[in-house]
């Protein structure tokens, strides 16, 4: 399993080239006027904001170039990493020497870039479909950049590659009131594209997902201390079971659940289990802190221990574009709908059906699937778009 990949705010010049070899002292030095990058890349919410990944990543980053007025490669999948007793940036095989400027087939060259390195072959079209895995932890911070029309050989030796983020980073955070506490069990967002193909010339998502059946889980159970919400009116950050979810760039406006549970299996939601209770009292406001307090529970013959949770909805008319970091954010504070109920029964401390229906803790009452968990009140729901990539700039 690969390791979830991150990249941090930062710039430094990378001598990309195979070398010769020093005998004695078994370190490399780049040849005279070969091709090398400076690189950087846009900020990110991971824990390592500097390149540390890209330089201990013994694949580095791979880089593709068209030459002249043909279409032919000049660079193909070139594989660039960094040398750690060198401390340089060297080019596994082949060096490439920029050619000579007197013969106008060399020129213009447009250069195209791409992280974390593998052996996938963008051939002369420079373009690859990507397919998101479904776990988070297996999921991968895709880079990419461009340089294009560079029609003489720089000073440096170093063409500039500025790597953007080509899909979309999704997180929540939670609102409550001061005076509950929330418990939040698990997030998932549901059906939504996983495949699409990504244009290296011109970074761009050229073919949007034709299917919408994907399910990400954000987290799990069982509840994490960390997403234990005491009352406050800050929205505060729900903890990803690794991280943020990274996803393809995708347009559900017209893919929104309707609020219709026939329609789960097939429209884009939210999906959230918590519950809710007074931090004081411990009073039950949503769900229960013990099923034995069930009002049904003797009644169904019920073995269920431990808390009981509610699994709501919230419907997802979102556009998420490369590069965006978003963040969606949750109103469990009581002034707001709580979610539409999507399971007739609780979820017990694993996330399993509890086999007992879902009432209000207060009067007893059930609450159906289609049914706001709090009567008369609006969806709380709001979402914060910022650039993923901008530099100095923490995303909401």
């Amino acid at each position: 399993m690969k390791s979830r990949i991150f990249l941090g705010l930062s710039i430094i010049v990378l001598m990309l080239s195979s070398c010769q070899k020093d005998e004695v002292s078994n370190l490399y030095y780049p040849n005279e006027g070969s091709i090398g990058f400076d690189i950087s890349t846009g900020k990110t919410r991971a824990d390592i904001s500097d390149l540390f990944v890209l330089l201990s990543d013994p694949n580095g980053f791979g880089v593709y170039a068209t030459n002249g007025p043909s279409s032919a490669l000049f660079i193909d999948n070139g594989k660039y990493k960094y040398n750690t007793l060198a401390e340089k940036w060297i080019w596994e095989g082949k060096t490439r020497i920029w050619p000579d400027e007197e013969d106008e087939d060399n020129y213009p060259i447009h250069f195209f870039a791409y992280y974390p390195f593998s052996s996938i072959d963008l051939g002369t079209s420079l373009k690859h479909e990507h397919t998101v895995a479904k776990t988070p932890e297996e999921q991968l911070d895709l880079l990419a950049a461009k340089q294009k029309g560079v029609d003489v050989r720089p000073e440096s030796n170093n063409v500039t590659l500025s790597f953007k983020h080509i899909l979309s980073k999704i997180d929540f955070k939670v609102i409550t009131r001061e005076d509950v506490t929330v418990e939040v069990q698990s997030i998932a967002v549901r059906h939504v594209g996983e495949k699409g193909t990504f244009d290296y010339s011109e970074l761009i998502w050229e073919k949007s997902p034709e299917e919408f059946k994907t399910e990400y889980d954000f987290m799990k159970a069982p509840v994490k201390e960390d997403n234990i919400f005491v009352g406050s009116t800050v929205a505060k950050e729900v903890k990803g079971s690794s991280g943020s979810l990274m996803l393809m760039p995708q347009n559900l406006k017209d893919r929104a659940w309707d609020k219709t549970i026939a329609n789960l299996p097939h429209l884009s939601y939210i999906e959230v289990v918590y519950r809710m209770y007074e931090t004081e009292t411990g009073k039950n406001i949503v769900g229960f802190t013990n099923a034995e307090d069930h009002p049904m529970y003797e009644e169904l013959g019920s073995t269920v221990t431990g808390s009981l949770f509610v699994k709501v909805g919230y419907p997802l008319p979102t556009e998420w574009i490369l590069n965006k970091a978003y963040t969606y954010v949750i109103y469990l504070d009581g002034s707001s709908s709580g979610g539409i109920l999507i399971d007739e029964n609780f979820m017990d401390d694993d996330g399993e059906d509890s086999g007992l229906p879902v009432v209000d803790p207060e009067t007893g009452e059930p609450i159906d699937p289609g049914e706001p968990i709090f009567t008369d009140k609006p969806i709380g729901f709001d979402v914060d778009v910022n650039d993923w990539g901008t530099p100095n700039e923490e995303p909401l």
